[in-house]
């Protein structure tokens, strides 16, 4: 079995989580920037990940998912997909081929990056976006001031940018434009291949978290972020073969551990 996951708001989270929160948490990640899990969740991934192939899949950097030392050290994956799937992590070291092959596909299929840039510069007169940042040389991210972002030319600019192969993603404070062919899916194809094992449970909470959704055999999602926005209404809030965690924050984490653990047991009889 594989597990892929998000890991910003759907495994780890940020201190603004732990602040109205009881319990016990472990760090995993430190520094300028921190992130947490609560101690069971530590405790259930260590479990899965000796059962199952662990796999984060994180919009993250390369340089941002390093960060992340509980996955340096106290859970190590083999395969880790960063750049929300334009790099793929082999034993920490980037698997250079399927990035180039990347590369191609995007050159061949979306309009330059540089283009799209120049088209969502019409929209930053006012103050409610910071400078665009290039992540990895792929997409695209900046932070903003959600109550002061124009709403309606915004959303122009979704569409629009949907035609030329690109997505629009906002996530807490930030935006992201992705390549609409740069994906996690596409990136845990691969990984399928690596290690011939076909059985997929995900888990994410954003749009650009979408095609890892749709294409896993099991899809977690916890009750807060853009996916439980658009999606999480469903009668008992089952669609199929994708449930939505009755927790929200940081123990929306926690429950979802604990049914991929449950999963993860019966796969392996």
């Amino acid at each position: 079995m594989i597990f892929a996951s998000d890991l910003d708001r759907t495994l780890i989270y940020s201190d603004k989580f732990t602040r109205n929160f009881s319990g016990q948490v472990v760090a995993v990640e430190t520094g300028k920037y921190s992130s947490y899990m609560t101690k069971t969740a530590a405790a259930l991934l260590k479990s899965i990940a000796g059962k199952a192939f662990f796999v984060p899949c994180t919009t993250r950097t390369i340089e941002q998912y390093l960060r992340i030392g509980f996955f340096q050290s106290e859970v190590v994956p083999k395969y880790a997909i960063v750049s929300n799937g334009a790099n793929l992590l082999v034993d920490g070291a980037v698997d250079i081929t399927y990035h180039n092959d990347v590369l191609q596909t995007l050159q061949r299929e979306c309009l330059a990056g540089q283009d799209i840039l120049t088209e969502f510069s019409r929209l930053e007169a006012g103050e409610w976006a910071q400078p665009m940042r290039n992540a990895d040389g792929v997409f695209y991210y900046c932070l903003i001031d959600r109550s002061k972002t124009p709403l309606t030319e915004l959303a122009a600019f979704s569409n629009w940018a949907r035609d030329q192969k690109w997505v629009v993603s906002i996530q807490g404070r930030k935006l992201y434009l992705t390549p609409e062919v740069i994906n996690k899916w596409v990136a845990l194809r691969k990984v399928s291949e690596l290690t011939g094992d076909d059985y997929v449970v995900a888990c994410g909470d954003s749009l650009l978290d979408l095609p890892l959704i749709r294409g896993a055999d099991l899809a977690l999602s916890p009750a807060h972020g853009e996916l439980f926005e658009q999606f999480g209404d469903a009668p008992a809030r089952l669609q199929g073969n994708w449930l939505f965690t009755a927790a929200s924050g940081i123990l929306a984490g926690e429950e979802l551990l604990k049914t991929i653990q449950e999963e993860s047991g019966v796969r392996s009889q």
